[in-house]
């Protein structure tokens, strides 16, 4: 073994990558020696692809429950993202598969997503323990959904290790999300080391055709990059996907079903990020990743409507309430009374808050049944700007679609988004 290791360090400084990349292969192929040692030594395969076999499932051997590989999580969740109770605990990436191309060649990523926690079962030298701790729970070693046809689930012992470093250990892979977004941008906990297993570049499944296509959830309007660019996004039961201006979707975790899913530039860098409301409680983070949130606080009841606007125009998103036609603003990211208090609009009113005047303050409307009534300052009077655009039952958004500093009303109507660059009665300028 110790000869074996030496040959492959010789050879691999041979190549002249540096320090960390050399540990990095090393993790790698220590975690495939301990699982498949002749196999890996013996046959001309990948470390990754190494640990294969049928985990004890009755498969033929050439199903692809057998190929040492991991199912994708839109097959057996519905969504190409991590499901609860795992992470993203590394990556690589495969060059020349098409699907990623715009101007140039663009390699595709692949993220494992582990179980987060090893329970009280130990852990090996890899970062990894095994999947007895599992039994019982909803992520036990077989086929994925229980299908030959469909790649192993919550069996393989494997970390490439660029993904949530702080967490030392980890359970096997659940399933693997893919994706054109480079996984230090899709998480902010992955690494850019890399590394390439081009042998998956055509694993594919139905779920992954569209890239494009967002879930059914609750439509969120932000600026995902900080480029100055406007885009859209759901919010479903956790789930975050973000329309980039690339036509790309970013996605990740954060908040759970029931929660009120908040947008907002919590702190001045021109970039939206996530917020969540729970009844009364604030939770907010600073980058469009899975994670904990940077800043919490208390403002509002149960029952309450929260909203996010900058209303003194320092440039930084703060909370406010709606209740019952009273709004209740605060111009801090902090629990404690209202810095400005007024009336616009009646109970069963939804509240609307944008830049109407392009001044950089934000100030309400209200939507009624069809009706814009959009106010210039925030305090109580009467509508500054009254319009129709929509139907009872649509759901109302608001946001600069033109990039001209106002912003202007949308609606989304089964899954289709109709916006428009005036406030003003007319058809939608864009639909999406």
């Amino acid at each position: 073994m110790n000869g074996f290791i030496d040959r492959m360090a010789s050879r691999t400084f041979e190549r002249g990558i540096d320090r960390r990349s050399f540990l990095h292969r090393m993790t790698m192929s220590a975690t495939a020696l301990l699982v498949a040692p002749k196999q890996f030594m013996f046959e001309p395969v990948t470390a990754y692809a190494a640990i294969c076999s049928c985990s004890g499932q009755a498969c033929a051997c050439g199903s692809l429950c057998c190929d040492g590989y991991t199912e994708f999580c839109c097959t057996m969740y519905g969504q190409n993202a991590c499901p609860t109770g795992t992470i993203p605990a590394g990556w690589w990436k495969a060059d020349g598969a098409g699907v990623c191309d715009t101007t140039s060649p663009q390699p595709r990523y692949y993220l494992d997503c582990n179980i987060a926690t090893c329970g009280s079962c130990g852990c090996g030298s890899n970062g990894t323990c095994s999947g007895a701790c599992q039994e019982g729970t909803d992520y036990v070693c077989g086929c994925g959904d229980a299908n030959c046809a469909n790649r192993k689930s919550a069996c393989t012992q494997f970390r490439y290790g660029q993904c949530n470093q702080d967490v030392d250990c980890v359970g096997p892979i659940v399933c693997r999300v893919v994706t054109c977004t480079p996984p230090w941008l899709w998480d902010d906990s992955c690494t850019t080391t890399s590394a390439t297993d081009n042998a998956t570049r055509f694993h594919n499944r139905p779920c992954l055709a569209d890239p494009t296509v967002l879930p059914a959830g609750i439509p969120l309007v932000g600026d995902w990059l900080g480029s100055g660019e406007i885009s859209v996004g759901v919010f479903s039961n956790g789930l975050w996907s973000l329309l980039l201006p690339d036509g790309s979707v970013r996605q990740f975790r954060y908040g759970d079903a029931g929660d009120r899913p908040l947008v907002g530039d919590w702190n001045g860098n021109g970039i939206d990020t996530p917020g969540i409301y729970r009844a009364g409680q604030w939770h907010l983070r600073n980058s469009n990743t899975t994670g904990t949130s940077d800043i919490s606080f208390w403002y509002g009841d149960s029952g309450d409507q929260p909203l996010v606007g900058d209303w003194n125009g320092n440039g930084i998103d703060t909370p406010g309430i709606y209740r019952a036609g009273q709004w209740h603003l605060r111009n801090s990211n902090t629990t404690g009374t209202s810095d400005i208090s007024f009336w616009y609009g009646d109970s069963g009113d939804q509240p609307l808050v944008g830049d109407w005047n392009g001044n950089g303050i934000d100030t309400p409307g209200i939507y009624r049944a069809g009706q814009w009534h959009l106010r210039n300052s925030n305090t109580t009077g009467i509508s500054d700007i009254s319009f129709w655009y929509g139907d009872p039952g649509d759901t109302v958004i608001v946001g600069d679609w033109d990039g001209d500093g106002r912003d202007t009303p949308g609606i989304v109507r089964n899954q289709k988004w109709y916006l428009r660059n005036s406030a003003t009665t007319g058809a939608a300028d864009t639909v999406l």
